[in-house]
């Protein structure tokens, strides 16, 4: 180790160098503490040795100066003196000594204040030496966070450029949703398509769990039931649930240790005549809303897909009338929590849509998407949420004369 003394008298320096020296350290020499502070700046001095009065500089200036700096490697600071009041101890170490010598110095002592001094900075350098390595470790981590952020904020743009675009996709309907991931990227999906020129196909899916692996099975999902996939090809002429049956026996067959489920509303619907078909597997109730706040819910038929390949599932057809609204939701928007852990539930969400069914399309989703923030407040959000809203808007329909005010439903296996 290296050791600096700094002594106005030689022949105190000469005789602190000779007991150093014995047991191997490099020593450095000044007179006073201007000269000291040369040394230290152009030597690494791991140990100082000093005298408290000095001309010029003494030792008690030299050690606060050296505190001071903000370079540098730790110097474990002995202070030497003739002074014993318990005062000038004080003094002393409150300057920033490490220790304390008084003179006449004893070799044993000296030797033993040393090896003391060489502990504390091995454990100092120990010490460093962590701390580079965790700064490091830090740094590394946090160019893996940035890049995997990255990644993500990509990967929820790719979702969010799958989803549907809202308005009118037919001259009958018109469309609005909103979609919210709880990490970024979502469990949840929303589709539709047209299908046999006239008809469309809709559906609202919801996988177990959140962030990536939810996303991504969600979306290899959502491709099963892209027309091009084959899956819905007959869907007009079978129905939802034959479909759904097929889809559920596909990923039973993938998910051998039910490590999740998928809940799912598939339908079909016709603007020629006002049918609809919807097949409910383990997914929320869907929502028909009359023009006049009238609500009436579809029900659940069936497990959730990727369980049981022998669940089976039912199609609820139902007369949607001109002004009727069909809602479809995940379990996100009933099960969001605000800060005291109080859900906002089905019955709040039942009666946001049927207060404001005079809003257009557009204006009741975002009228619900505030009310749930406005819910939740500062709190996070712990599922993802989404909703699909769908409003026939034919005055009348050629094939079908119904009753102004009914939503006419039945179930047929």
């Amino acid at each position: 180790m290296n050791i600096l003394i700094v002594d106005d008298a030689a022949e105190t320096r000469a005789y602190l160098k000779f007991m150093v020296s014995k047991i191997g350290w490099k020593v450095f020499e000044a007179s006073n503490g201007t000269t000291a502070c040369e040394v230290i700046r152009s030597e690494k001095i791991e140990v100082l040795l000093t005298d408290w009065m000095m001309p010029e500089m003494d030792g008690i200036e030299l050690i606060q100066w050296i505190r001071e700096r903000s370079a540098g490697n730790y110097i474990y600071t002995i202070l030497l003196t003739s002074r014993d009041r318990e005062s000038d101890l004080v003094t002393g170490l409150s300057s920033g000594a490490d220790d304390f010598l008084t003179k006449p110095v004893i070799a044993n002592i000296l030797y033993a204040r040393l090896q003391v001094a060489q502990r504390i900075q091995k454990l100092h350098q120990e010490l460093t030496s962590q701390q580079q390595l965790l700064l490091e470790s830090h740094e590394l981590i946090s160019a893996a966070y940035s890049h995997v952020k990255s990644d993500l904020e990509h990967a929820a743009h790719v979702q969010r450029s799958l989803l549907p675009k809202s308005g009118n996709n037919m001259d009958e309907i018109s469309t609005a949703w909103f979609y919210r991931p709880a990490m970024g990227i979502s469990g949840d999906h929303l589709n539709m398509y047209p299908i046999n020129g006239d008809k469309l196909v809709l559906y609202l899916l919801d996988v177990s769990g959140h962030g990536v692996t939810a996303a991504l099975r969600s979306a290899a999902i959502s491709q099963l039931l892209h027309p091009v996939s084959g899956l819905l090809g007959d869907i007009d002429d079978i129905g939802p649930a034959r479909v759904l049956d097929r889809l559920n026996s596909h990923l039973v067959r993938d998910n051998a240790d039910i490590d999740y489920l998928a809940t799912i509303v598939l339908g079909i619907f016709d603007p020629a005549t006002g049918n609809l078909r919807l097949a409910i597997a383990g997914h929320p109730p869907a929502i028909l809303l009359n023009a006049t706040g009238e609500m009436e819910e579809l029900p659940v038929s069936g497990l959730p897909l990727g369980i049981d390949s022998g669940a089976s599932y039912q199609d609820n057809e139902a007369a949607m009338l001109s002004g009727t609204t069909l809602i479809l939701h995940s379990d996100g928007i009933p099960d969001c929590e605000n800060k005291q852990g109080h859900k906002y539930g089905l019955q709040a969400l039942r009666e946001c849509l049927s207060q404001n069914i005079e809003l257009n399309s557009d204006s009741l989703v975002a009228k619900v998407e505030s009310e749930l923030e406005n819910w939740r407040g500062e709190a996070d959000i712990t599922d993802d949420q989404s909703l699909l809203l769908i409003r026939y808007e034919a005055e009348k329909c050629e094939k079908a004369d119904y009753a102004a005010a009914d939503l006419l439903t039945k179930v047929r296996a």
